[in-house]
């Protein structure tokens, strides 16, 4: 199959900045072989949030995306327009240690080749599903929420998964390290949503991001992920036991799905963390 990759950089973007992201990536495209390319990637890199957030606006009204929060990752995937593409921020990256931008780099390649096509960006809505989710107070839009994190989580843990049987388990580990470090954030959202049971499905959802890559790891027999497992029990201690037990369960629940197909998986993984009363 033949490959190619373009990367746009705009104006400005520092030359070794970019010849490091040139490096990064090639390091997973070597290992990964050529049945695993897609046949093409773009890499567009932004020199700022402003013009970066711009961009993707457009593109989301463009395309009808109806999810919200992409730009706050490190870096970003997609595929709407039929191929895979990666945008990465200069300003977004700037003052973050080299191991984790390089383990930044590492994982959205590996979304490239794993999620590169519409259907993983494209989610369905069984009548089963949407009748689930008016039971348990998710009207369609928190509905799309729940879903677009899960879906997210469960992205994560396929390319953490193979990044790591190829030799790169140690730079999702200084990634999810650096994810795990400060959990201010969630905290507040936590306040805010725990006293609706449906807004904290939400947030489960996406406090799964973090753990499910970990619990994976760990059933890879990764030694050093449980070190990370420990890590993501203390970031977040203000979950009630309950709570994080709960996580626990729809992690390994998620990944005994494995064999079927993405939306197979993403659909039973988001019926499971809806009607489970436990959550």
């Amino acid at each position: 199959m033949d490959f190619q990759i373009q990367i746009v950089a705009h104006e400005g973007i520092d030359k070794n900045f970019l010849t490091q992201i040139r490096r990064w990536a090639n390091e997973v495209l070597e290992r990964a072989g050529p049945l695993s390319l897609p046949p093409y990637l773009c890499i567009t890199i932004w020199k700022n949030m402003e013009e970066f957030q711009a961009f993707y606006q457009r593109e989301k009204e463009e395309f009808g995306i109806t999810t919200g929060g992409e730009t706050e990752f490190l870096a970003t995937h997609d595929a709407w327009r039929g191929y895979p593409s990666i945008h990465i921020c200069q300003e977004k990256l700037l003052g973050i240690p080299d191991p984790i931008v390089q383990g930044v780099i590492h994982h959205e390649i590996s979304h490239a080749m794993h999620h590169g096509t519409p259907e993983f960006y494209t989610f369905r809505f069984s009548n089963r599903l949407q009748e689930a989710g008016r039971t348990y107070g998710l009207d369609l839009e928190l509905l799309q929420q729940c879903v677009y994190f899960l879906s997210v989580a469960v992205k994560d843990w396929e390319v953490v998964q193979w990044l790591s049987e190829i030799g790169f388990g140690f730079s999702q580990q200084a990634l999810l390290e650096h994810l795990i470090s400060d959990t201010e954030e969630e905290q507040r959202i936590w306040e805010a949503v725990q006293d609706s049971p449906a807004l904290k499905k939400i947030a489960l959802a996406a406090f799964l991001k973090t753990l499910l890559p970990i619990v994976a790891m760990i059933k890879s027999g990764i030694q050093e992920a449980q070190v990370l497992r420990n890590q993501w029990n203390e970031a977040y201690g203000w979950l009630s036991e309950r709570e994080r037990e709960g996580l626990s369960r729809l992690a390994q629940y998620t990944m005994n799905c494995e064999g079927k197909i993405f939306q197979e998986r993403l659909e039973r993984a988001v019926l499971w963390l809806v009607t489970e009363p436990s959550m």
